[in-house]
């Protein structure tokens, strides 16, 4: 039944890709992200209270991406998983910026053994917390979404874990990276990578700074940022906060 429903949906994506193509995707119904499995901000649960939690918000997302539009450069994110927030970014970005390349990277098999040094660190429990956490997704599957989407041309997923793929990324020059790359291995190999290729005043955003279940994150960034001029800023919508690094 699963790969039927599966089936069924990717179908549907075919057929209604190259109409939404068209639509802002700020302006999408809540059924069509969902159908996409991806962010929208009529399907983004508003809370009154404003404090970390997994997950970008897209707004938060599409606040920073009307700061960096204009600057050259082009987007990374690096933790993919499903295209939830890298999907509607491109679709976002390439509007108003249709020269832009969106980089994705993951590993698209979930943590490996890099993990058990978070574990070590503590931190609120997660179910994904653990080797092999975030799994449930593959890179055909979020190509079949980019691809109906007619997005090919900008959006390009690099698999594998951080060191091997970031060697071997072509050499570009970023105005917008999302890091929602959870432990302190990949912030430490991300933020080394990236900061030293980020146009001036392009954003880092960073998905888990202060989110309890991933202390890792708050020690990698705080380490790198301990002997630079650079500061965390805060940054919110509908009850979520989320923090990023402005490249001086």
């Amino acid at each position: 039944m699963g790969s039927v429903k599966s089936g069924l949906r990717y179908a549907a994506c075919r057929l209604l890709g190259p109409l939404l193509r068209h639509v802002p995707v700020r302006r999408w119904p809540a059924w069509a992200g969902s159908l996409f499995e991806i962010k929208v901000p009529a399907n983004v649960a508003r809370r009154a209270v404003t404090a970390p939690d997994g997950g970008a918000n897209i707004n938060v997302i599409f606040d920073l991406l009307d700061r960096v539009r204009h600057l050259p450069g082009d987007l990374a994110e690096c933790g993919v998983f499903r295209g939830a927030t890298l999907i509607p970014a491109a679709l976002d970005i390439t509007r108003t910026a249709p020269d832009k390349q969106i980089v994705g990277f993951d590993s698209f098999a979930g943590f490996d053994s890099a993990i058990k040094a978070d574990l070590a660190m503590g931190g609120d429990t997660d179910d994904q917390k653990r080797e092999g956490g975030f799994n449930q997704t593959s890179r055909a599957f979020v190509a079949s979404r980019t691809e109906a989407l007619g997005l090919g041309r900008n959006v390009h997923l690099m698999q594998g874990y951080f060191e091997q793929t970031l060697p071997a990324a072509p050499e570009r020059r970023y105005c917008f990276v999302h890091l929602d790359c959870d432990i302190y291995a990949s912030y430490r190999q991300c933020l080394a990578y990236f900061f030293p290729r980020m146009t001036p005043g392009g954003i880092l955003l960073l998905d888990e700074y202060n989110d309890p279940p991933w202390p890792g994150c708050n020690k990698a960034v705080d380490e790198f940022l301990a002997e630079r001029s650079e500061t965390v800023q805060p940054i919110a919508h509908d009850g979520y906060e989320k923090f990023y690094i402005v490249k001086s």
